[in-house]
């Protein structure tokens, strides 16, 4: 995957050791504390060790931080479905990735995040070879992902057992075709 991928303005670089206290305070507040963090800030050092992890390569995590017009503006991440056998994807979902993603909460609610998902699926996501669709996994609560990534061109395909996430997905010749154009 290029170092960085531009896209309508944007541009997701590699998540770098710099970028931690960045994703601590993004961590610690709005939308990425509620459904992120579950409602309880991370420490430096709860940040670190499961970020670090993606940055050095020692987990198959793909971390990227969005820019907007130079800005720092959310956190992206993905990974292949294989690499975590229990996640939660409909099973066999062969060569499938899922993302996770939050925006920075000066940007949230402003209309970037189907652009933003869209332009990470197009050119991070399908840029693996042999990646032929995409999944998220959101709280069914949080409709503002829900509705962000539907608008990307996602589909909710069932809920989970427990119910606490929503399975969505886009395949990859939707996702090129610019389906679900926000």
């Amino acid at each position: 995957m290029p170092d960085s991928l531009p896209f309508d303005g944007m541009r997701f670089r590699p998540l770098t050791v710099g970028d931690l206290p960045l994703l601590g305070r993004w961590l610690s507040h709005g939308g990425a504390l509620e459904w992120y963090s579950f409602g309880v800030p991370p420490t430096a050092e709860e940040v670190a060790r499961k970020y670090l992890p993606r940055i050095l390569g020692d987990e198959p995590v793909h971390g990227h931080i969005l820019e907007l017009a130079g800005a720092n503006a959310g956190y992206f991440q993905s990974y292949l479905l294989e690499d975590f056998p229990d996640h939660p994807a409909v099973p066999g979902a062969d060569r499938a990735a899922g993302i996770d993603f939050f925006l920075a909460e000066e940007y949230a609610g402003r209309g970037l995040g189907p652009r933003a998902i869209r332009a990470y699926v197009q050119e991070a996501v399908f840029a693996q070879p042999g990646v032929f669709e995409c999944w998220a996994d959101p709280d069914p609560r949080n409709l503002r992902s829900v509705r962000a990534l539907q608008r990307a061109g996602f589909s909710p395909v069932t809920k989970t057992a427990a119910e606490d996430a929503i399975l969505m997905r886009i395949p990859r010749d939707e996702a090129v075709r610019g389906r679900g154009a926000a």
